[in-house]
């Protein structure tokens, strides 16, 4: 098990409107984030927006689905969000996939203690990093409607994260564990992140008409936006980089199907 974070005291406030959910949270966090200060737990999000109005927290646990709001209504409602949140929720669904999109913590109910630890520590680093103000901004605009149509991508590097736009990603290529992002621009990024992991993360040709994905090879995850050419005969597409990539046989089925839905076969 990782081990307890020790470091200047963080003030938080955990939002939940299930009391057992709360207690748990916070005993947990007693017990192995000593350096975080419960300063107070509300059940709603009209008592949640007083309590942080008032006092003012480092971080926000935040429940997403609760009665009459939900968690990105009351960031919505604030005049300004000067604190990091980390969201705690039980729905594995469509919100959480925004989140990862714009990389903000969360944790699944139940709670695993490494977890939050991970995600304690990566708070105390971010704390005085603007980025996450901004970010939010735009998780908050992609949770307006039930498909959520994500614009850009955090790649994580050495340094933090990378912003990227979806757009600009002619294609991801797996290296072992690793994934290389091929951009617009000529530029090109290593993310720690596995190409199944993007694979999942980006849209599809089931969830977005502009700047779908598809894996043509266990390699190779392409935006069919940027097909350059396709030559049938040699089982090969070009992209707009000039990159030649072979298609798996076992894909080649459904990647023709896709292609004649989009007309571009």
């Amino acid at each position: 098990m990782t081990s307890t974070i020790t470091t200047s005291t963080i003030n938080a406030i955990i939002v939940d409107d299930e009391e057992k959910s709360r207690g748990t949270l916070s005993l947990i966090l007693n017990k192995y984030c000593s350096d975080i200060n419960i300063i107070g737990m509300a059940e709603s999000v009209d008592e949640a927006y007083g309590m942080i109005i008032k006092q003012n927290p480092n971080v926000l646990f935040l429940d997403i689905e609760m009665p009459h709001a939900s968690g990105f209504e009351l960031l919505k409602r604030l005049p300004n969000i000067n604190f990091e949140i980390i969201f705690v929720t039980g729905f594995d669904h469509y919100a959480l996939q925004a989140i990862k999109f714009h990389a903000l913590d969360y944790l699944l109910k139940p709670i695993d203690i490494d977890e939050l630890i991970i995600a304690v520590n990566k708070v105390k680093t971010t704390l005085s990093n603007k980025i996450n103000a901004a970010n939010l901004t735009g998780l908050l605009k992609t949770i307006n409607t039930s498909s959520p149509v994500i614009q850009q991508i955090a790649i994580p590097t050495p340094d933090g994260r990378e912003f990227i736009a979806i757009n600009e990603i002619i294609r991801c290529e797996a290296d072992g564990i690793y994934t290389w992002f091929y951009l617009e621009n000529n530029k090109k990024i290593i993310s720690s992140k596995n190409l199944g992991y993007y694979e999942k993360l980006l849209p599809n040709t089931k969830h977005q008409d502009s700047n779908p994905f598809f894996r043509i090879h266990h390699r190779h995850l392409i935006n069919l936006s940027f097909i350059k050419k396709f030559n049938r005969k040699e089982n090969f597409i070009e992209m707009i980089d000039a990159s030649k990539l072979t298609i798996a046989q076992r894909r080649k089925a459904r990647f023709f199907s896709i292609l004649k839905n989009s007309n571009l076969l």
